[in-house]
């Protein structure tokens, strides 16, 4: 890594959903600028474009107390094409020169300009290694304006006429962010592309899971089972479902979740191997579920210390897992745990049109705590 930031433009539409992506990379470890705070702040009256805008619109677009009235400045530029140009052909350079002293002082190793017009403004082809936009449906972009900003569908629409289509962005992007679907789907789709670019992760939070958990823990298993050959699942849930499977779990059941920022990144269980007969109440069952660009990074190893130590707390001595016959990753990552193979289940699951195989793995934690 250089000491300069990598340097992220964040552009959509209005109501595309940049300030949650934003939010997400922050927690990330990156600095996070909002190009419309900095060009609020140039154009106070001790900004370099307020004397600019003054002179180009009159004294009568200023509030009593002397700042721009924001509010009534929008009014006439956003119905004028012209007087639009005309603002930012004088408020996108100051923008610009106060986001690069920004980047340049800077000692993070990622920076995110998050701008609706940066694509107009040059601000792309100046300061950012790579541009990434968001994208939603206009039925989604008018329903949080109307429930964020108290906007009309007429106000969206007129906003949106007034800046560049989605798919002109798009073309320009080198990654695209889809934010229509649910909270969770976007968060691992910033985290997915941060990984993608080699930046560095901070050190995992290993949590508890709650029933407000479901849409992580859905988007997360969701992911690996449209992977294909890890899981015996097949079929994806929604965020509802996954709540209705958690209210529904006994109550010596645990999940335990890797968060890495503000996403959810892996989640495991542990639940009794059997409820029909006390005979086995010192059994359980374990399974473990990690998005797979954070694979191989300790995250499944950290957890499965967290549910180890549940597991003895809700009386369990003995854990019971299947893992497909045709996974060996799952395999490997058991066996390091512990997991010894005791059997093999032929035919156990019709997956994807073919038969599978599964293998039995126990592990008796006694033998886990001597081993420690």
């Amino acid at each position: 890594m250089s000491a300069k930031p990598f340097v992220i433009g964040l552009t959509g539409g209005i109501g595309s959903g940049k300030s949650v992506v934003l939010a997400d990379l922050v927690s990330l470890g990156a600095e996070g600028i909002d190009a419309d705070r900095v060009a609020r702040d140039v154009a106070t009256p001790v900004g370099p474009a307020y004397a600019p805008i003054v002179a180009e619109f009159g004294r009568d677009i200023l509030a009593p107390n002397g700042q721009i009235d924001r509010g009534e400045l929008g009014r006439r530029v956003f119905a004028d094409p012209a007087k639009l140009a005309r603002l930012e052909a004088i408020v996108h350079p100051a923008v610009g020169e106060a986001i690069a002293g920004r980047v340049a002082a800077s000692q993070a190793p990622a920076m995110v300009i998050e701008a609706i017009k940066l694509l107009e403004a040059g601000l792309s082809r100046r300061l950012c290694d790579e541009v990434w936009v968001t994208i939603c449906s206009l039925r989604q972009q008018i329903a949080r304006l109307r429930a964020s900003r108290g906007m009309s569908e007429a106000e969206v629409r007129r906003r949106l006429a007034a800046q560049m289509p989605a798919k002109r962005m798009i073309v320009q992007a080198h990654r695209v962010i889809d934010t229509g679907g649910s909270r969770a789907e976007t968060g691992v789709q910033a985290l997915a592309a941060w990984v993608a670019l080699g930046l560095p992760l901070p050190r995992p939070t290993i949590r508890p899971g709650s029933l407000d958990d479901a849409d992580w823990m859905a988007t997360v298993l969701n992911s690996v089972v449209r992977e294909g050959g890890l899981t015996i699942l097949d079929r994806t849930l929604t965020a509802a479902q996954q709540r209705t499977f958690l209210r529904q779990l006994p109550p010596r059941a645990r999940q335990t979740l890797a968060q890495i920022g503000n996403v959810v990144a892996g989640f495991q269980f542990v639940e009794p191997y059997a409820q029909y007969t006390g005979a086995m109440d010192h059994v359980g069952t374990v399974g473990s579920y990690v998005i797979a660009p954070l694979r191989g990074r300790g995250l499944g190893a950290a957890m499965s210390r967290a549910t180890f130590a549940a597991a003895r707390e809700l009386g369990f001595s003995k854990l019971v897992i299947t893992v497909r016959a045709d996974n060996p990753g799952a395999q490997a990552f058991y066996g390091a745990l512990g997991f010894k193979p005791c059997g093999r289940l032929t035919r156990q699951a019709f997956v994807g049109g073919r038969w599978v195989d599964e293998l039995l793995y126990e592990l008796f934690l006694d033998d886990l705590t001597k081993d420690e």
